[in-house]
């Protein structure tokens, strides 16, 4: 037993917080072949559904989440397991995993990564990931509406590789289509975080660019950042 403990192979590499820990969902793409497209209310509830069961029975504390697609984002201001890296990836996205196979009645799994971050880049991080997600917003209605005029898959990305969002944003709304009236959780992500003793999903978020998105990240997370 010993020996076999002995050819163990980690690397004990250790975190100071603040960190977050991103997971993101691995071959989505065949989960949600069937969803809504290109976005699937009720794939979007069960995200944060499983967010929040994270906060409540994960046994770690995270001070806040946003989600936006198959994509968590969890950010520790106190790190949890002394701060060991693989045992916080492993658990963080195992936990995520099983709670949404749960959830979804299939087997799926999910990946993670660290991002150390400074107090005062926690903002500049989640403006970050919000960008990110109008991004994600943008292309997605791009790549669908071009499927749906009957362009397959291949067609419709090369269509739009290479084209900045100014372009399809401007695509969509000769076709009738006015992004920024699209459903806020879509364009904005969602935000779980702590209220006094309930877990609290926000599905209308303002920019986090914007000083009502700071204070809301800033009060979310209990800290002076």
């Amino acid at each position: 037993m010993r020996r076999n403990i002995e050819r163990e192979i980690f690397a004990d590499l250790r975190v100071r917080p603040p960190l977050v820990i991103r997971a993101d969902g691995r071959g989505f793409n065949k989960l949600l072949r069937n969803a809504e497209k290109p976005y699937d209310l009720g794939f979007a509830r069960s995200m944060a559904g499983v967010v929040k069961d994270f906060f409540l029975h994960s046994g770690l504390n995270p001070s806040l989440a946003f989600t936006f697609s198959d994509e968590v984002n969890l950010l520790f201001l106190e790190a949890p397991f002394n701060g060991r890296l693989e045992k916080l990836d492993s658990v963080v996205s195992g936990s995520l995993s099983g709670l949404l196979s749960l959830d979804l009645g299939t087997a799926i799994s999910m990946d993670a990564r660290a991002i150390l971050l400074c107090h005062n880049e926690i903002v500049d991080y989640f403006v970050e990931r919000q960008d990110e997600t109008w991004g994600n917003h943008v292309f997605s209605y791009g790549f669908y509406t071009l499927i749906d005029e009957g362009r397959s898959p291949q067609q419709a990305m090369a269509k739009l590789r290479g084209k900045k969002e100014s372009y399809i944003h401007e695509m969509l709304f000769q076709r009738g289509i006015n992004l920024a009236q699209n459903p806020c959780w879509q364009r904005r992500g969602i935000l779980v975080y702590r209220d006094k003793s309930e877990v609290v999903d926000d599905w209308d978020l303002p920019l986090f660019k914007s000083k009502e998105g700071q204070n809301l990240i800033m009060m979310a997370t209990k800290s002076h950042i």
